[in-house]
């Protein structure tokens, strides 16, 4: 995938993104500061602190990021648990980390766990005090620092999540893992449990404050046991493993859910800045074409492509980010029609809108759009039925 995408300046804002973010946002200050924190407060101050009103919390917070995920607006979200997982058993809970609403994918599995964060998260004004509460501990300090606390936690049933990267990905990539993870799960004996998570930084990327429209997904991969070989002998040596597992599988799950219809959506909006006429027609052709997803999901490894006649650029674009491995190579004509295409906002790098004059590198696959009705070349002018030939 692409930088491009996650950039804050890849999507225009929008009346709906903005009444989305803006709901959101208020529901969460409302709901938090004028429910969440007064009754944490009291509830913890009347009677003092006791295991079972930890674990109460626990189960509301549980809930409450359950109902919060499932309701993001112009989302969907997906739970996939083929391995049957049920955190009976403490673990070490690993995640890559890509948006602020990570955690809340997280906390909606189960009660029983508490987070290792960052100082300005187990410090904030808005859910800090109920995360203090629930016993999350914040990492400033050192493992080494919290390990007998995090070993009362452990003997007391709850799991223990740590995003090993730190911190979130700016282009949803996997980047280098931290060994404190690992760490503490040798010095606790406890399995490590993976977590991958996709889309959730489309929809709310770290270099953007606004929503955008999107799917979420939430894969539980299977335990790693603390003697487990395929994963080295000791912590140093599970980390660059365990990295590995991740980058094969969430580029296998990429593969599996960024298909045309998934960037269908963004490659609309990214003709917003070229006016709304361009947006109209880049998708109206996208509708009536399927998403071209037959064409595109199906296309075979290439190191680059060349489409001739390419028009607008919708049919291109998308396939730019569907395959993110391939060279695109965008040729059309008409001057007016590669201005439209350029003038989409941040294209992807490994796209390339050129005249026929230009000099175009030797390509793997060749495309070529005509009209649909009558199969001669329509140049994108239109927005009507496609056909797309290989050469």
């Amino acid at each position: 995938m692409s930088a491009d995408i996650h950039t804050s300046r890849t999507v225009p804002l929008t009346a709906r993104r903005i009444a989305y973010s803006l709901y959101s946002i208020l529901f969460l200050c409302v709901s938090m500061f004028l429910l969440v924190l007064p009754a944490t407060y009291l509830y913890f101050l009347i009677g003092g602190s006791t295991e079972r009103k930890r674990m109460r919390l626990h189960r509301f917070i549980c809930r409450a990021s359950r109902y919060v995920i499932r309701r993001v607006p112009g989302t969907t979200f997906t739970l996939n648990n083929a391995v049957g997982e049920r955190f009976e058993r403490p673990a070490v809970i690993l995640s890559n980390h890509q948006s602020h609403l990570d955690l809340m994918c997280i906390l909606m599995l189960t009660p029983r766990l508490v987070v290792l964060t960052n100082d300005w998260v187990h410090r904030n004004p808005i859910y800090g005090l109920v995360i203090r509460r629930a016993e999350f501990y914040a990492v400033s300090d050192g493992i080494e620092a919290n390990l007998d606390r995090l070993a009362d936690l452990v003997r007391r049933g709850y799991s223990i999540v740590v995003f090993p990267e730190g911190t979130r990905s700016p282009d949803c990539r996997i980047q280098r893992f931290h060994r404190g993870a690992f760490y503490l799960a040798e010095r606790l004996h406890l399995d490590l449990l993976p977590i991958f998570l996709h889309g959730i930084g489309h929809v709310l990327p770290k270099q953007d404050f606004m929503l955008r429209q999107g799917a979420m997904y939430t894969e539980i991969g299977r335990r790693i046991a603390p003697d487990d070989p395929r994963f080295g002998t000791d912590y140093r040596s599970r980390t660059s493993a365990v990295r590995r597992l991740y980058q094969t599988r969430y580029a296998e799950i990429c593969a599996r859910l960024e298909t045309a219809g998934y960037y269908a959506w963004y490659v609309g909006e990214k003709y917003r800045t070229a006016g709304w006429r361009a947006h109209r027609q880049a998708c109206r052709l996208l509708r009536r074409n399927d998403n071209f997803r037959s064409t595109i999901d199906t296309a075979p490894a290439a190191g680059s492509v060349r489409i001739d006649d390419a028009g607008r650029g919708e049919f291109a674009l998308l396939y730019a980010l569907v395959h993110p491995q391939t060279e695109v190579y965008a040729v059309e004509s008409d001057p007016k029609l590669r201005a439209v295409a350029l003038r989409a906002l941040s294209l992807p790098p490994n796209l390339h809108v050129c005249d026929p004059a230009a000099e175009v590198p030797s390509t793997t696959l060749r495309y070529r759009l005509s009209d649909g009705r009558s199969g001669s070349p329509d140049n994108g002018s239109g927005d009507g039925v496609i056909n797309v030939r290989v050469l």
